[in-house]
């Protein structure tokens, strides 16, 4: 039987985090071909199959599939149907999301494949990931969406933003919000704990949301002056449970403190919520690559105070940084 390889695609210069990752939770897998935000893994362990790929979660990897192989432009499209065959599929069944990484050399995808490609891929679907890395070097290998799988080509999503934003902030909960599908309602009421300088508020005020923001450090006038938001200047570790609103519906926090800092902190506030509380989504930022190795004891916190939906993520906007999202049904 032949080898099994497993793609990684990841932010450029997250590389490190990501092979962390791997070697921490994943031993079976032996390192096989690197470069800018492309690694491939050589599976000692359980093969996956087309469909069972679905399962691979990886905080740090953007997409992750199996490796079909590599082939220079002129030759790809005819090895790509050969490995579709091979896994029992035809290419016309698959969507086709065609991306570059660490090159500015784009394919031109249009007269390979004579067919649209980068659409957005609903459930249930195959997707052939077409990577290029340089003008004479291109990698495919193929994924299966299914729950958590985000849909668009390497988890690149268009946010539409006003021309004028506080901070990125606003860009790094809207891919949030947008790559894994989060429904929330208009109306509803946040905490946006580490709100300076307005960046992610001014993108839930745009939703239509209440939001209390709290942060010790001032906040954008076009967010501090919105009717439907409050500002408590404060750090988080001065807070009690009686200085805020009686009801919350969801909580974003991206605080600049140790993660077990700041988990501490914000879940003791929570707690005042238990009642009315969907979710949260909470950032968490990693000084070192030490706290890798942290990543399921950060999730089984929220699985202790009652959240049943956990995933921790990347979107591209991160860096030494990712989230956790924990929701309750």
């Amino acid at each position: 039987m032949e080898s099994q390889f497993i793609f990684f695609c990841t932010n450029l210069g997250n590389e490190k985090q990501l092979k962390a990752e791997l070697s921490a939770f994943y031993p079976e897998l032996t390192p096989s071909y690197s470069t800018k935000g492309f690694l491939t893994y050589k599976n000692q362990g359980v093969r996956y199959d087309k469909t069972t790929i679905a399962q691979f979660q990886c905080t740090f990897a953007m997409r992750v599939g199996i490796s079909l192989g590599r082939a220079r432009p002129d030759e790809l499209l005819s090895k790509i149907e050969a490995s579709c065959t091979q896994e029992g599929l035809t290419l016309d069944e698959c969507l086709i999301h065609s991306f570059s990484l660490g090159t500015d050399y784009e394919l031109d995808n249009q007269n390979i494949f004579g067919r649209e490609v980068n659409q957005y891929s609903a459930s249930g679907k195959y997707v052939i990931d077409v990577v290029t890395v340089s003008e004479k070097e291109v990698w495919y290998g193929i994924h299966h969406v299914d729950t958590g799988i985000t849909r668009y080509p390497n988890a690149q999503v268009q946010i539409e933003a006003p021309k004028y934003t506080p901070s990125n902030g606003y860009y790094k909960l809207a891919e949030i919000v947008e790559l894994f599908a989060l429904k929330f309602k208009s109306f509803d009421s946040w905490l946006d704990f580490g709100s300076a300088p307005g960046g992610s508020s001014m993108y839930l005020l745009k939703k239509g949301c209440n939001v209390v923001g709290i942060d010790p450090a001032s906040v954008d006038k076009k967010v501090e002056k919105h009717q439907n938001y409050r500002h408590i200047s404060k750090p988080v570790q001065d807070l009690s449970q009686e200085m805020l609103p009686e009801e919350i519906h969801w909580v974003h926090s991206d605080l600049n403190l140790r993660p077990t800092q700041a988990i501490k902190e914000v879940l003791r506030l929570c707690k005042k919520y238990n009642h009315s509380m969907k979710g949260i989504i909470f950032t968490v930022q990693l000084p070192n690559l030490d706290y890798i190795k942290d990543l399921e004891d950060f999730e089984d916190q929220f699985y202790d105070w009652g959240f049943s939906d956990i995933r921790s993520v990347q979107v591209p906007r991160h860096k030494n940084e990712y989230a956790i999202i924990a929701q309750r049904f």
